[in-house]
C-alpha cells in the first residue's frame, strides 16, 4: 500500500514529496488504516483525489490476492486543511521561541490530526499555547531526545552499549536478558558499577535500577530492571562497519576467537583476541575468577566508563552474539 501512495507523489532527487507534505497528502491521500490481519482503509480526501490515479497505481502494485482487502474511505476533514497545519508546525512560528521546542510530529491517518510530541523541558507555556492555537493538532506530553548510545530511549526498549550513569559513576549497559523467573526483560552491567538499588539514567531517560548483584566480586555483573529493553547494542565506532546489531544469541568464546567490545567511551574496538577464559582480577574488593583475558595487540582495548560494555562476535552485516562483558 506504501508503495500504491508514493507512486502518486511527485517526488524530488531524493525521494522525497516535493510538496513537503507526508507522502500522498497533496494528493489527497490522508493515509492508510488497519493491518494484514483485518485489512486495509485507504482514507482520501475524494473531492482532491483522481480515482483514475489511484486506481492504476493499485494495479500496478498491489497483488490481485490483496485487492479485496481494501477499500476507500472518505477523510472528515480536507487535505488541504490538514497541510496548512503541517505546514504551520513546521514553519514553528507558533511563538516566539519556538526554535527552542524539541519536538515530533506526524500525520494520524486514523483521527486526522497532527500528532504533535513535545518535549516538556523545552517547550514554553507560550509554544503550548501557540500550538493549541493551530487547527487540527494533538499533543502529547513527552521527554523527547535524539537517540544514541549517550542518550538511549526507552521507545522500543533500551539497548545495551549504551552509557549509563549513576550518582556517582559512569558505566555502560550490556545487553538485555529474560528472566526465568518472570519472562521479562531486563539488562545487564558491571557489578562493580553499583550495588543493589543504584538508579541509572542514560542521558536524560531512566534506564534501571540495579535489582541482583550475586556473589560479587567473583561474579563482576549485576541487573537492571525496571523500564523496557530490546534486543539491541550500540556498535558504532571504529572497530565496526554497523552503528547497531541485533543479538541473536549468546556463546562462551574459546581460546584465539576474535572479538569486539563496545564501550560507551571507547565505543566499538574490535581485533581483540581471546587468550584465556580462565583468568582472575583482584584487587582490594577481592578477585574475580574464571575471567576472559584478551589483547589488542599491545593496543589499548577499554577506558574507565566502558565497564558493563558488551563483549561480542559479528553475525552476519547486522547480527551480534554476545560473548560477555567487560569489567577490567
Amino acid at each position: 500500500m506504501g508503495i500504491a501512495v508514493r507512486a502518486l507523489e511527485p517526488l524530488d532527487a531524493t525521494g522525497r514529496p516535493k510538496s513537503g507534505l507526508p507522502y500522498g497528502l497533496s494528493q489527497g491521500v490522508i493515509g492508510v488504516v488497519g493491518s494484514a490481519a483485518t485489512g486495509y482503509k485507504v482514507v482520501v480526501d475524494d473531492s482532491v483525489i483522481d480515482t483514475r490515479r489511484y486506481e492504476a497505481a493499485m494495479t500496478r502494485h498491489v497483488p490481485a490476492a490483496g485487492k479485496p482487502m481494501v477499500r476507500i474511505e472518505r477523510s472528515c476533514r480536507s487535505a488541504q486543511e490538514i497541510g496548512e497545519t503541517w505546514k504551520a508546525v513546521g514553519a514553528r512560528s507558533w511563538s516566539g521561541d519556538a526554535s527552542r521546542t524539541t519536538f515530533a510530529a506526524d500525520l494520524d491517518p486514523v483521527t486526522e490530526d497532527i500528532v504533535v510530541e513535545y518535549d516538556q523541558a523545552s517547550t514554553s507555556a507560550a509554544s503550548l499555547d501557540g500550538l493549541r492555537r493551530l487547527s487540527g493538532v494533538r499533543l502529547v506530553e513527552s521527554s523527547l531526545a535524539r537517540t544514541s548510545r549517550l542518550n538511549d530511549t526507552p521507545k522500543g526498549g533500551h539497548w545495551g552499549g549504551a552509557r549509563i550513569t549513576s550518582a556517582s559513576k559512569n558505566c555502560t549497559a550490556g545487553f538485555s536478558v529474560v528472566r526465568r523467573s518472570n519472562g521479562q526483560r531486563g539488562s545487564v552491567t558491571a557489578g562493580h558499577c553499583g550495588g543493589v538499588g543504584t538508579l541509572w539514567k542514560s542521558g536524560s531517560h531512566y534506564y534501571g535500577t540495579t535489582s541482583v548483584r550475586t556473589n560479587y566480586p567473583d561474579y563482576d555483573q549485576a541487573l537492571l530492571t525496571g523500564s523496557t529493553y530490546g534486543a539491541k547494542i550500540w556498535t558504532d565506532g571504529p572497530g565496526d562497519s554497523a552503528n547497531t546489531r541485533i543479538v541473536k544469541g549468546g556463546a562462551d568464546p574459546g581460546v584465539g576467537t576474535v572479538v569486539c567490545q563496545s564501550g560507551s567511551f571507547s565505543t566499538s574496538l574490535c581485533g581483540l583476541t581471546v587468550r584465556s577464559t580462565s583468568a582472575k582480577y583482584c584487587d582490594t574488593d577481592g578477585c574475580t575468577t574464571y575471567v576472559i583475558r584478551a589483547t589488542r595487540g599491545g593496543q589499548i582495548a577499554i577506558i574507565g566508563g566502558d565497564s558493563g560494555g558488551p563483549v561480542y562476535t559479528g553475525r552476519s552485516s547486522t547480527g551480534a552474539t554476545i560473548r560477555g562483558t567487560t569489567f577490567a
